[in-house]
């Protein structure tokens, strides 16, 4: 996990990749400690958005934009996994 809310460095997507993440999340896990802290039950499940940048020479870079895209390209799939979830 990074801190969000903001991308990834370079430098980090490079150490999680060394360290062998296979994603990268900026919220979930800071959430979850504060949900079961006010003694919460939780379910997690998160979206990947967007590749990871791990070149310095590369041309593309990440676009809230895009982001945003791809989470309203899929929410209906999300919706499906979760509606038939017992609360």
């Amino acid at each position: 996990m990074v801190g969000g809310p903001s991308f990834e460095s370079i430098a980090e997507a490079r150490l999680l990749h060394v360290l062998g993440a296979d994603a990268v999340g900026m919220s979930t896990a800071a959430e979850v400690v504060v949900a079961r802290h006010c003694g919460l039950r939780v379910f997690g499940i998160s979206l990947i958005t967007n590749k990871v940048t791990k070149d310095y020479s590369t041309k593309e870079n990440v676009d809230h934009h895009e982001v945003l895209e791809v989470s309203r390209r899929r929410a209906s799939t999300l919706q499906a996994l979760i509606t038939p979830l017992p609360s």
